[in-house]
């Protein structure tokens, strides 16, 4: 049986939408999760932190403990660090959380894209266990206090450097005892090929096409033929790093999209916010990647500086 003892101090940097979700679910189920927050510290001090499962005709639930510090000096050295804020403060977040790392601190990203682990592995060191949470689900936060689940959804974790080992199971089996559904992939790799198949058209096209949500896409024809090719590139770009996805991987992005309805995927709403959107993360890092394979990945080409244009204006 698992206990909430066994994972020690968990560190969670940047408790947005599903950052905050998780580290809530973690918190209510005996894990001791220490919050670091910045925007959203004083509406959560002062109304506290709720979770609402739509999935359970809308349960409003507070996070019961919280521990919110708003910062990393009073949290101090801890066995886990969470990284959940968005990889375009990744150049940033060594220097961060810093006071949190101590000499056997391990690693979880539940961040978009790729090259999160490598950056942490850059900072400090490849020996650490250093995981990857993909994070298979539709979660916003509606207000600074309040994160709502849409679709309850998977975790899929994967290892930097290898396959999953018990200090990572037992981080694993801490996300199963907070009743979040998980799945464990033998390939990191894979698995962030894998989620890009979706990421990088629906999330590229519903900003590229004007601010829309999945639903239009899917309707316009054109853009559905875009984020076709898409799909074809990122299925190349992954046979060129030795994984193979199937055709029918790629239909069934489009198959679990059609029930979604009007949704707005996580950089759209971003971009509408007017925030910084993980253009490279999801988009400039993978293109990188199949270029340097020999890739010809024109449809991604496009999209990226479509995407570094919108952005930047």
């Amino acid at each position: 049986m698992f206990s909430p003892s066994s994972l020690g101090k968990v560190a969670l940097i940047g408790p947005g939408a599903v950052g905050g979700y998780y580290g809530g679910m973690l918190a209510l189920s005996g894990i001791d999760v220490r919050f670091l927050m910045r925007s959203t510290y004083e509406a959560v001090l002062s109304d506290g932190l709720w979770l609402v499962h739509h999935a359970e005709d809308g349960r409003r639930q507070p996070v019961d403990p919280l521990h919110a510090h708003s910062e990393p000096s009073s949290i101090g050295a801890c066995d886990w660090i969470i990284i959940a804020g968005k990889t375009t403060a990744n150049d940033y977040i060594p220097e961060l959380i810093g006071p949190l790392v101590a000499q056997n601190t391990n690693f979880l990203t539940l961040q978009n894209g790729m090259g999160n682990v490598e950056n942490i592995a850059r900072a400090y060191g490849e020996h650490r266990v250093i995981l990857a949470g993909l994070c298979f689900t539709c979660i916003n936060r509606t207000s600074p206090n309040v994160i709502e689940s849409l679709l309850p959804g998977y975790v899929q974790f994967g290892r930097f450097g290898g396959t999953i080992d018990p200090a990572s199971e037992t981080m694993v089996r801490a996300f199963e005892s907070a009743g979040v559904r998980c799945r464990r992939a033998d390939s990191l790799d894979e698995a962030l090929w894998r989620k890009l198949c979706w990421n990088i058209p629906f999330n590229g096209l519903a900003i590229a096409g004007g601010g829309i949500t999945t639903d239009l896409i899917l309707a316009d024809p054109n853009l559905r033929l875009r984020a076709e090719k898409l799909m074809n590139e990122i299925q190349a770009g992954a046979k060129a790093c030795g994984i193979l996805i199937e055709d029918s991987f790629l239909q069934r992005q489009f198959d679990l999209t059609e029930p979604m309805g009007a949704y707005k995927p996580s950089s759209l709403i971003d971009f509408l916010a007017r925030k910084p959107v993980e253009v490279e993360a999801i988009w400039g890092e993978p293109y990188r990647r199949g270029l340097s394979k020999g890739v010809g990945m024109p449809e991604l080409k496009t999209l990226l500086e479509e995407l570094q244009s919108l952005t930047a204006a």
